[in-house]
């Protein structure tokens, strides 16, 4: 026999995120200490743990916050589950919102057989070695990883130097909802990880452009990032280039939040700023508008020098398994603004590429569009924080869940079993069946284009 959830529809305060203004923070999340196989020179650094790592990025120029991913497993460097506690506690000592933030996360599994997973947001060490994890994950396991990270409230995760086998063979397999509600990230420059210059000065590191856009026409939803993957004691210097987070203020929180909304871009420009937006949706979003979409952008770099000579608008399909391709573009301009066309409930998604006169370049994340005319008048429609109630909880497996949305509003109910697996999901605001579920706890998860949010189920027969 199904159970049936039911969305009632509850109409609350008007709070307008929807075209709200975001600031711009700079920084790495990806980075190895002596903890792993980090500070190779601590010999004459003098520096091998966390805490003076975090302490010499943040004297780094143009560098808001920072992250320490260490390798998960013994054969890298990693001795024991205590030492990446302790790397935990370093970053909390650090970390000084609205001047510093430090994050402290794991790099999980091996390079020459599977491929490089950057987690951050969890309060756990994931491994395999015996007596050095505290959450065990088999070795070349990635299903299970995704499900464990989605099983973390606050956790996300990105592709460090993506090759075109790792992840299982990720993009020579269907689009996996699993892995994609657990990655949010893919780097598009990675490195030089050896790199022992303090210089700023190392040239561009290795572009990744291939497997973003594997990953997009495959149906990801997968933001542009750059990583340093330092292991020489140059945090933050080694390069000019960084990931460039869109954010309401300079907060852990807030970081995080930007991180999973994918309001990030990869830069090798270490101040320049790009406002992309489509029908005032910043990038990042998973949006659905009336109307062919209007994209607009304005690129401020505060070196007057460093002009812009072109920006490429990229458009795709999601899941259409066909590479994206040039919409439009323009030459030596700093804004670009473009309507494109599309047709009613087709759905693209759209990225730049900028390139600026010292040949640095910056890709941005994407923008998911969907086009649907009958929202024309509807106001605010896709303006409100992701509230939502479920009720009642405990239940018997009938239960209702209640958005603060009207109709129209795109959004996406996942469930998630107590090992963190999907078992369900729907994108949808009509009346929906789910198998009858067994007695336990399970996480509902809400996402949309605003954020995401995450609530405890409890069915008891």
């Amino acid at each position: 026999m199904k159970k049936k959830i039911f969305f009632a529809i509850a109409i609350v305060g008007v709070i307008s995120t929807h075209a709200q203004t975001y600031n711009h923070y700079y920084g790495n999340i990806h980075a190895h200490t002596a903890y792993s196989d980090g500070n190779k020179d601590s010999a004459t650094s003098m520096m091998s743990t966390p805490l003076q790592d975090f302490q010499y990025a943040k004297q780094s120029a143009h560098i808001d916050f920072y992250g320490i991913s260490e390798h998960n497993h013994l054969q890298a460097g990693m001795k024991s589950p205590g030492d990446w506690h302790q790397g935990l506690l370093d970053a909390n000592a650090v970390n000084q919102d609205s001047t510093f933030v430090a994050m402290y996360g794991m790099e999980f599994g091996v390079i020459s057989n599977g491929g490089h997973v950057v987690i951050y947001g969890c309060d756990s060490l994931f491994g395999w070695d015996t007596n050095d994890y505290d959450v065990y994950v088999p070795e070349y396991d990635y299903h299970t990883l995704w499900n464990k990270i989605n099983a973390t409230p606050g956790a996300f995760a990105t592709f460090a130097h993506p090759q075109t086998t790792d992840y299982d063979s990720i993009y020579f397999k269907p689009y996996d909802p699993l892995a994609d509600s657990a990655v949010v990230g893919t780097a598009m420059r990675s490195g030089n990880a050896f790199s022992t210059t303090s210089s700023y000065n190392d040239p561009a590191a290795t572009s990744y452009l291939a497997r973003y856009k594997d990953a997009l026409r495959l149906g990801y939803h997968v933001g542009a990032s750059l990583d340093h993957d330092t292991h020489y004691s140059v945090f933050g210097r080694q390069t000019a280039g960084r990931t460039v987070v869109l954010a309401k203020a300079l907060t852990r929180a807030d970081i995080i939040s930007a991180y999973k909304a994918m309001r990030f871009y990869s830069s090798d420009d270490w101040n320049v700023k790009v406002d992309f937006t489509i029908t005032n949706h910043v990038m990042g979003s998973i949006c659905s508008e009336a109307y062919n979409p209007v994209i607009s952008v304005h690129v401020i770099d505060p070196d007057v020098a460093e002009t812009v000579t072109s920006i490429k608008v990229y458009s795709g399909i999601p899941g259409s398994g066909i590479a994206p391709t040039l919409l439009t573009s323009v030459s030596n301009s700093s804004t670009l603004l473009y309507t494109a066309p599309l047709a009613n409930l087709a759905t693209n998604y759209y990225y730049l590429d900028i390139t600026q006169g010292d040949t640095d370049r910056i890709w941005t994340s994407p923008i998911w569009y969907k086009r649907n005319d009958a929202l024309a008048g509807i106001e605010n429609y896709n303006s409100y924080k992701p509230n939502f109630a479920i009720y009642p909880n405990p239940n018997k497996g009938n239960f209702k869940i209640e958005l603060d949305k009207n109709l129209g509003y795109l959004f996406t109910i996942e469930i998630f079993n107590s090992i963190g697996q999907l078992i369900y999901k729907e994108s949808s605001n009509a009346e929906i069946d789910v198998n009858g579920l067994a007695n336990g706890v399970y996480t509902v998860k809400l996402t949309t284009s605003e954020g995401v949010n995450t609530k405890r189920l409890i069915v008891e027969q």
